[in-house]
């Protein structure tokens, strides 16, 4: 019962540095010149969403549920969260970058 106890909060433990890890990730690639980088993991999460929609969709049973597309847009809805965060992140920091864009340029009509 013990182990069963330390292994989950490892694993708990572990979950918690992956998703650190991939928001680490998308601030260094949302703060690239470029904005393509930072819409790569945004992307990848969106298209994972799709396929678990896609996946619920084919698997469904529609006696078992009443209203399948209830449960496909829930599926669909629940695995966007995390394209959300990213997607936010992403906004965050193009908007800052864009806003230092503009301050030099003005402090360079000032001169």
């Amino acid at each position: 019962m013990i182990g069963a106890t330390i292994f989950a909060v490892v694993f708990f433990v572990f979950l918690i540095a992956i998703c650190i890890g991939f928001i680490i990730l998308q601030i260094r690639l949302s703060k690239m010149d470029s904005k393509w980088p930072g819409l790569v993991l945004p992307a990848i999460t969106l298209l994972l969403s799709l396929v678990a929609a896609i996946t619920v969709f084919a698997r469904a049973d529609i006696g078992a549920y009443g209203n399948m597309w209830n449960v496909v847009l829930s599926a669909f809805l629940s695995n966007n969260v995390s394209t959300i965060v990213l997607a936010g992140i992403y906004l965050y920091q193009r908007d800052k970058i864009n806003r230092r864009a503009e301050l030099a340029r003005m402090n360079v009509q000032d001169l």
